[in-house]
């Protein structure tokens, strides 16, 4: 099985270096030129199914990257973190160890901790691997959630931090 993750497109809190979080804003210009940008690499991919984040800025990033050719099947679980009073507060003020705490599920009083996310994404990926063995899988999501996938995959990273994925890049992960 090979799991193909899309980080969604740019959109304003990314321009402005914001939090962002559970909310339905859409992708900018760029964004949705960034996503026109890689549907030939995923015209390539042998895709059998795709799960999307049912967000809006994910949901038009993968209906203009597949050009709309695929079945998607949204799915909380891929849902970005829902940051509540955090949300479109300034990158700056985050305190890296505690937002990407392995071991919390709530922080900053009421925001999601990456514990929950990594639990969602391991709940995800155990259910697709058990009822979609042997597919090619194109999963288009949002930045925390990008990260926990990377954990998933590389267990032993101790500081999630370092791992960046750019809007609409696709990182590769097979699972056997």
């Amino acid at each position: 099985m090979v799991l193909y993750v899309i980080r969604h497109g740019e959109v304003k809190a990314n321009l402005k270096n914001q939090i962002n979080g559970k909310n339905n804003h859409g992708l900018t210009f760029k964004g949705k030129n960034q996503a026109k940008a890689i549907q030939n690499v995923i015209k390539d991919l042998k895709i059998d199914l795709v799960f999307c984040s049912p967000l809006k800025r994910a949901r038009q990033t993968c209906k203009i990257a597949t050009k709309n050719n695929y079945k998607i099947i949204y799915d909380n679980r891929l849902s970005e973190r829902n940051s509540r009073n955090m949300q479109y507060k300034s990158v700056e003020i985050l305190n890296k160890s505690i937002w990407y705490d392995f071991n919390k599920d709530v922080i900053y009083k009421n925001s999601e901790g990456f514990k929950s996310i990594i639990n969602r994404v391991k709940d995800f990926i155990e259910n697709i691997t058990l009822n979609y063995t042997n597919k090619n899988i194109l999963i288009v999501t949002h930045g925390d959630v990008c990260k926990a996938i990377h954990l998933y995959f590389n267990p032993n990273e101790n500081d999630i931090t370092n791992f960046d994925q750019k809007n609409c890049e696709i990182v590769k992960y097979i699972l056997k």
